[in-house]
């Protein structure tokens, strides 16, 4: 489990607004504490890198792989 701060920079160096603002998961508050669960991020985390569009330089290496 994660805080906030570990949960941002583990999603790449980013804000703690950031990952407020974008993450799509829900922490888990455990008294006073917020805490993020790292497989949930994982799957988040997985789940957008293969949703997001190859780049112009990933195309390019996908035709020369043939």
């Amino acid at each position: 489990m994660l805080s906030p701060a570990e949960a941002a920079e583990y999603c790449g160096g980013k804000s703690v607004e950031w990952l407020k603002t974008h993450v799509q998961v829900a922490p888990t508050r455990i008294g006073a504490l917020v805490r993020y669960d790292v497989r949930a991020l994982d799957r988040w985390l997985d789940s957008r890198n293969q949703s997001e569009p190859a780049t112009g330089d990933e195309w390019l290496g996908l035709l020369d792989e043939d």
